[in-house]
């Protein structure tokens, strides 16, 4: 099965984030004759407590990304009302243009709080859709591994 390792340090387990614009808004803003941010490297932490991810503000700035909603969340300082955006996340930024770690339209929140160590927490939303798309490649191999079997079984 495949493994993601992340280091564990002080704040807890660390990973370097990639957040960028949706291909839509990329569209949208060449279409209006504008260029779009770059993405922005930032220090993720892994939240197995956070349901949703929370970006820090500043990375919302300076991506330029207009909020899609509003909703209410609950934090260890009670209910808040926070503004919900629609973005792309990753990590790892490889040679041939993959990531371990992906969201191509992942909805996230705006951190309300400033982190002394992370501009990202990572949410169960993702580290469950990491975990159920983990399990699906583990079935599918296992899928064609028992057709291979199969076929050399055969006479």
């Amino acid at each position: 099965m495949a493994q993601l390792t992340f280091p564990v340090t002080k704040p807890g387990l660390t990973v370097p984030v990639w957040l960028g614009l949706s291909g839509e808004t990329i569209d949208a803003k060449c279409a209006a004759g504008q260029t779009p941010a770059p993405p922005v490297q930032a220090r993720g932490l892994l939240d197995t407590a956070a349901d949703v991810t929370a970006v820090a503000p500043w990375i919302l700035q300076q991506l330029a990304v207009p909020a899609t909603s509003t909703a209410t969340t609950t934090t260890a300082g009670g209910q808040v009302k926070v503004k919900v955006y629609k973005i792309p996340l990753g990590n790892h930024r490889s040679r041939a243009g993959g990531s371990h770690l992906t969201q191509p339209d992942l909805l996230i929140t705006e951190s309300t709080t400033v982190l002394p160590d992370a501009d990202v927490l990572i949410g169960l939303d993702v580290l469950l859709e990491i975990k159920c798309a983990t399990a699906r490649l583990a079935l599918h191999a296992r899928l064609l591994m028992g057709r291979h079997e199969t076929a050399r079984s055969t006479p």
